[in-house]
């Protein structure tokens, strides 16, 4: 059942108070003053939903008891409803220019004053209402357009990752992006071979800081204590220290929007491993290129010596074996097969060198594709 709405009247005339009393009672909880002076203590103290006022009272009368409720900061929302014996339209004017509701004249019909009063609250009613609607709407507004200057500044965050070549960097980079959302962190990387780049933002990470992000890493991705808050993944692990706690809200949203960021600056990290990885590689690559460019090299200018000496043993041998059977004294028919016994055999050498001259063209060719292959590196 709801609870009747508390309404003040305000009259120096007694059996005024009493008629309007009896005629509210069954719909209002009804409580009286006899002056202005009275009634506005009243509703600083009470805060009725509701005041009816006479405008004809001593000391203070029921337009400056208006003025002075709608000066007030903390009853200015109460709403006033006249009564008066007067119905001159400067009467109204007045009662309009210090922020009256209605006026009912004197004498009240009891049935005219509860739809009077009846109406008034529902218009306070609906207006509590658009102002709550309001309220929402520009909390809401407040809370997109917060969302929005924080997506901002998680994508600024990310952009400081672009330019990291090392670690190192990366790590400065990190402490710098989560700095944007105004909290202070201590950053930590583990590297491929095993080691671990613990930063804040004046520098190295002390030793206890350090301690304190190896044992949160161990709990929940995501591990919050009042102000503290870790976040952990494979290769990155960020303790920051001052989150913003009395605001749960703004807490939620720095929480997604951080994760956002140290998830990816993992990604960042394990890119940076894959390119160091693939320079090792290329510089391993690089270096067994020359080193079978100088072995193959060395094995060409080594065969081409061989072939050269090879054509003149060939040629020496022919001219001692000429030499030779001049004084042996052969016959010319033994003189002739036996010349061209030697003949069909240097034949058979000469063209065996022939041979691999091809093979040593294409060795050559290997060598120089290697060589420009190196120089590309």
């Amino acid at each position: 059942m709801n609870e009747k709405p508390l309404v003040l009247v305000v009259d120096d005339d007694l059996f005024m108070l009493d008629f309007i009393f009896d005629a509210l009672s069954e719909t209002c909880n009804v409580i009286t003053a006899e002056n202005g002076k009275t009634a506005l203590q009243l509703v600083q103290q009470q805060h009725p939903k509701l005041v009816l006022a006479d405008v004809k009272m001593p000391e203070m009368d029921g337009y400056e008891l208006c003025r002075q409720i709608k000066d007030d900061f903390d009853i200015c929302d109460t709403p006033v409803l006249f009564l008066s014996a007067l119905d001159e339209i400067e009467d109204r004017l007045q009662g309009f220019d210090v922020g009256g509701e209605d006026f009912v004249l004197k004498p009240a019909n009891p049935k005219v004053l509860q739809a009077k009063v009846a109406h008034v609250l529902q218009l306070i009613e609906e207006r509590q209402q658009l102002k709550s609607q309001a309220q929402y709407a520009t909390n809401t507004a407040m809370l997109a357009m917060a969302s929005m200057s924080e997506t901002g500044l998680l994508i600024e965050g990310i952009k400081y990752f672009n330019n990291c070549t090392t670690p190192l960097d990366l790590a400065k980079a990190l402490i710098m992006a989560i700095a944007l959302f105004e909290v202070d962190s201590v950053v930590e990387l583990i590297l491929p071979n095993g080691e671990s780049l613990a930063m804040n933002v004046r520098g190295p990470a002390s030793a206890l800081e350090t301690s304190i992000m190896h044992h949160m890493s161990t709990m929940d991705r995501i591990t919050q204590f009042k102000s503290r808050m870790a976040i952990s993944y494979p290769h990155i692990r960020a303790f920051i220290s001052n989150m913003p706690e009395h605001n749960p809200d703004l807490c939620g949203r720095l929480r997604d929007n951080l994760a956002i960021l140290i998830e990816s600056t993992e990604y960042r990290l394990e890119a940076l491993n894959i390119m160091v990885q693939a320079k090792q590689r290329d510089i391993a690559i690089a270096e067994t290129i020359k080193s079978l460019t100088t072995a193959l090299g060395n094995i060409d200018e080594k065969q081409r010596n061989g072939r050269a000496s090879v054509a003149i043993i060939l040629s020496t041998v022919t001219a001692r074996i000429e030499a030779a059977l001049v004084g042996l004294q052969l016959t010319e028919r033994q003189e002739t097969s036996l010349i061209d016994i030697v003949r069909f055999g240097l034949e058979d050498v000469s063209n065996t060198l022939h041979a691999d001259a091809d093979f040593q063209d294409q060795l050559s060719e290997a060598i120089k594709a290697l060589q420009n292959t190196a120089a590309s590196s």
